[in-house]
């Protein structure tokens, strides 16, 4: 077998060099003297037969072999850190801070099962959630502030990768007391909405435009609309007036027995709408934050999967549209 003859510690110098502009910083950075890290760079520079660092007015340049071995240094040098970091928590117990943000519709129904779980097993992790749309909290996770989000599946930006949860179905939610020709848990279809009175949520959510689209599409003409974003706030509107609202099944969870609120699938056409997980691309998740997402996916699984009076709502047939 062939072995590399790339020293690491050469490669740290390398990149240190290069990010701190400096050799005298990048010594401090590196706890090393300045000689030592002209020497590990110059041994590097031997080993591969070609320069990698030029200096052009009074800034170090990367040559096109530098980009390379720049590029893929820090891949090296970040897969070792994060392979130290498992084998440390594997050996002295799983630690650290997970931050995580999440919609409101999954904090609602299986955050408060899921994290009961996690710290009952995992009492060392410290926690921090946020709540928050869909895009901020996709924007917090390519910055680097939070380490996952849980959203609903949309247009996901470059450097993140989105992989899917689960799929739930939208309810059409209105008040247990009001007039309705379908009871609680039955199927209607969306010309259900027509002449209604509908909270929607603002155009800053990912399902306004979704749900506007439905509407249109279909001719619905509701006879007032109400923009409010706030789910619970939603959730309470519903319970005391004769407003109603299309809401997804996680959020509507605890009203399954229908005596504040009626909960009705909506049919003709079923409307789905997909939970994912975002991460950034080439981020390698510390044994902590995996543990959590696991724990979590499976509280959202068991929400998603739950059967009322026959009606599998958390897993409907394969639908005809999305919204």
């Amino acid at each position: 077998m062939t072995y590399p003859r790339i020293k690491i510690r050469a490669l740290q110098a390398f990149v240190a060099v290069f990010e701190e502009q400096s050799f005298s910083r990048a010594a401090e950075r590196e706890n090393t003297t300045q000689s030592g890290m002209s020497t590990q760079v110059k041994e590097l520079e031997l080993t591969l037969g070609t320069q990698l660092l030029i200096r052009e007015r009074k800034k170090l340049m990367l040559t096109p072999a530098g980009k390379i071995i720049y590029r893929e240094g820090q891949s090296i040098l970040k897969a070792l850190m994060a392979t130290e970091k498992s084998v440390s928590e594997m050996q002295g117990g799983v630690a650290g801070l997970v931050r995580f943000g999440m919609i409101p519709s999954l904090t609602r129904s299986a955050l408060i099962p899921a994290l009961a779980q996690f710290k009952s097993e995992f009492p060392d992790v410290e926690l921090s959630l946020l709540e928050e749309y869909s895009y901020s909290l996709m924007r917090r996770v390519l910055d680097g502030e939070l380490d996952f989000a849980l959203v609903p599946s949309t247009d996901v930006p470059s450097g993140l990768t989105a992989r899917f949860v689960g799929r739930d179905r939208e309810m059409l939610v209105s008040n247990a007391t009001s007039h309705s020709d379908h009871d609680h848990m039955i199927e209607v279809p969306l010309s259900s909405l027509q002449g209604a009175r509908l909270i929607v949520p603002s155009r800053l959510n990912v399902r306004r435009k979704r749900i506007d689209t439905l509407l249109n599409t279909h001719g619905i003409h509701v006879a007032e609309l109400l923009e409010m974003d706030g789910m619970l706030v939603t959730l309470e509107m519903i319970g005391a007036t004769d407003w109603v609202a299309i809401l997804p099944w996680a959020i509507c969870h605890r009203d399954r027995l229908g005596d504040v609120r009626r909960l009705n699938p909506i049919k003709d056409p079923p409307i789905s709408l997909d939970y994912v997980l975002v991460e950034k691309t080439e981020a390698a998740q510390p044994q902590a934050a995996r543990l959590l997402v696991d724990c979590l996916i499976q509280h959202i699984a068991k929400i998603l999967a739950d059967k009322i009076s026959g009606n599998d709502i958390g897993n409907p047939e394969p639908l005809h549209q999305k919204i």
